[in-house]
């Protein structure tokens, strides 16, 4: 009996260290998007977003979300009127998610885009986004945060639902021909002192 017991708490240490190596290995930090982040924050925003879109992802899109438009996002992130902070989930030093969030001097913000890597998603990284996302507006004092969401992207407005947006519109062609978007909102809660 005790032989059984020595070799299953070997065996059980060998389970626990295997699951804490693997968690190290996973380590995941969102943080401020830097310039050596455009290629790679590039490619996981194109992926997502050809993900849901098909064929209607197009040379504008791809021209929007390129390596070199995004590096004149963060040349330009703060204005009189407002300021913008991109952020990226990085994981084993590779980019995994990106987010923009705008905040205006009028405290209306906006969520100007997020994209995970398709390979990565269902792990929380969007949940980590919004949070870098709230944080940013909170920091800014937003009291309204709006974004909108292609209308067949049933993935990302369970996303925006689970972080308590509602609907406020719905446009049809709104972007492109035969893409409508769902127009959506959210207040921001004040943080209540002590808690």
């Amino acid at each position: 009996m005790d032989k059984v017991y020595r070799h299953s708490g070997v065996f059980f240490r060998s389970i626990l260290e295997s699951r804490i190596k693997m968690v190290k290995e996973r380590m995941l930090t969102v943080r401020r998007f830097c310039k050596t982040d455009s290629e790679q924050a590039s490619a996981v925003l194109c992926k997502a977003f050809k993900s849901f879109m098909g064929n209607r992802f197009d040379t504008i899109m791809t021209a929007y979300y390129s390596a070199e438009n995004l590096l004149k996002q963060v040349s330009s992130l703060k204005d009189n009127f407002g300021e913008s902070a991109i952020f990226v989930a990085e994981e084993n030093e590779k980019v995994v998610g990106v987010v923009k969030a705008s905040a205006t001097s009028g405290g209306l913000g906006s969520f100007d885009y997020v994209g995970v890597d398709p390979d990565s998603s269902a792990r929380g990284i969007g949940s980590l986004l919004m949070s870098a996302a709230e944080t940013f507006w909170i920091e800014k004092k937003q009291r309204k945060i709006i974004t909108c969401v292609s209308a067949h992207n049933k993935k990302a407005i369970i996303y925006y639902l689970k972080h308590d947006f509602i609907p406020e519109g719905y446009c049809r062609d709104h972007f492109r021909e035969g893409v409508d978007e769902i127009m959506l909102c959210r207040f921001l809660k004040p943080k209540l002192e002590g808690a």
